[in-house]
């Protein structure tokens, strides 16, 4: 009885880790991106693309939006856009975004755009968070 009292903390404490890991994130859809622009709203959009950097580059994105108290919407246009779709995706969507970019919108428009570096590297670190700071203040 004990061990299987324990064994629910674990799974509880383990979901509700797993619900709070990705916080800096809110998963938007291809609808809720045209929303966004046509609606005139403000924040940042991280558009995820590559599968082999996709964890690497979510990961230091979410970092330097934790350090600049900052928050993000995630569109994952591999998943989200067809081949079909990626034709007409910036007039569909009303976004001149790039693919593995962090974008800041002001009022439905990219104002400023940082694009993914192919390896991380402290100088790369530094030039995001510096980014995500100039626009934050």
């Amino acid at each position: 009885m004990k061990k299987h009292l324990l064994l629910g903390f674990i799974a509880i404490f383990l979901i509700l880790a797993a619900c709070g890991k990705d916080s800096t994130f809110t998963d938007m859809n291809f609808d809720e991106l045209k929303s966004f622009v046509s609606d005139k709203e403000t924040g940042f959009i991280f558009f995820g693309y590559d599968k082999e950097d996709l964890d690497k580059n979510k990961e230091q994105v979410s970092k330097a939006l934790e350090k600049n108290d900052s928050k993000s919407r995630f569109f994952n246009y591999r998943k989200e856009v067809s081949n079909k779709q990626s034709q007409t995706f910036k007039k569909d969507t009303g976004t001149e975004q790039s693919r593995d970019s962090l974008g800041y919108y002001d009022k439905g428009v990219l104002m400023a755009e940082f694009e993914m570096p192919n390896n991380w590297t402290d100088e790369k670190v530094k030039d995001l968070n510096k980014f995500i700071s100039q626009i934050s203040e």
